[in-house]
């Protein structure tokens, strides 16, 4: 009889453990992560926001939207009932990424990819604890962009690189590093700045305008007479460029963009010894 007892108790404890609720990645009415993202001329800071749901392969997804809170759609993210592993599905991807799993053990491992990382494979998680109240995972990987803090997946947050570490697309292996994260209009991450820019300014700052912006095929850049030869590139959000033409400042200049696909671009100016000259967001319209 004290067997069978002892035996009920263990299932009993088994049963608690594999079915503990953690604190959701998702807030109530809102969520946002504030991720740096970087591109050919430095670092700054994406916006992502939940913004609604849907169902995918009878799967219901939170929707993410993309830079800036413009509506463009980045991606979707799921967690199961009990809030302890969470996915992750690009916007171009077929297979979606497992990017948290709080069930896991010192000696457990999962797979991290992502662009950024040199080493894509299964590293091991080398310590479990508790700081503020939420579960952290931490692993046997080093990131050099985080003065080497290892990567850590975080309870109600997602990981200390935000929820797109696993995503290929994110622009080119720049790091992406989680700043802030807010549910319910509260800061749940962060102590520091939550947007950040390293976007390299002109001692003297270039005047010129642009017109009109968002544009539908053509956009006109008119610099006041100001006498140089420039090189205007367009670069897509994954820092491609997808667009190039040789300028001269001293007269008015339209450039003829009609073939590029609706959504965010950046305009990048520079002269021909490939000195920096000034960067500037544009969109097209539908």
């Amino acid at each position: 009889m004290k067997n069978a007892l002892m035996i009920i108790f263990s299932l009993f404890i088994s049963s608690q453990v594999l079915s503990q609720t953690y604190e959701s990645i998702f807030g109530v009415e809102s969520t946002q992560w504030n991720i740096t993202m970087g591109n050919l001329w430095g670092m700054a800071t994406a916006e992502h926001r939940v913004v609604g749901d849907t169902l995918i392969n009878n799967l219901l997804y939170q929707i993410v939207d993309g830079y800036d809170n413009t509506g463009e759609i980045m991606g979707f993210l799921r967690e199961d009932s009990t809030h302890s592993r969470a996915w992750y599905l690009g916007r171009h991807d077929n297979d979606e990424y497992l990017i948290m799993d709080l069930n896991l053990n010192v000696g457990d491992s999962m797979f991290i990819g992502g662009n950024w990382n040199a080493g894509p494979q299964y590293y091991y998680v080398d310590s479990v604890y508790f700081k503020n109240g939420k579960k952290h995972i931490q692993f046997n990987l080093e990131v050099y962009f985080l003065d080497n803090e290892k990567f850590t997946l975080i309870e109600g947050v997602t990981s200390n690189l935000g929820f797109r570490y696993q995503d290929k697309e994110y622009i080119n292996a720049f790091p992406t590093i989680l700043l802030c994260a807010f549910k319910d209009g509260q800061q749940i991450f962060g102590t520091g700045d939550c947007i950040i820019s390293s976007v390299l300014e002109e001692s003297t700052p270039m005047k010129f305008e642009i017109y009109p912006n968002p544009f539908q095929n053509v956009i006109t850049i008119d610099f006041n007479g100001t006498h140089e030869v420039l090189f205007a590139s367009v670069y897509d959000l994954n820092g491609r460029r997808v667009f190039i033409e040789k300028i001269n400042r001293s007269v008015v200049n339209t450039l003829d963009l009609k073939k590029l696909r609706s959504g965010i671009y950046f305009l990048h100016f520079q002269d021909e010894v490939g000195n920096f000259k000034h960067t500037t967001r544009i969109i097209k319209g539908d």
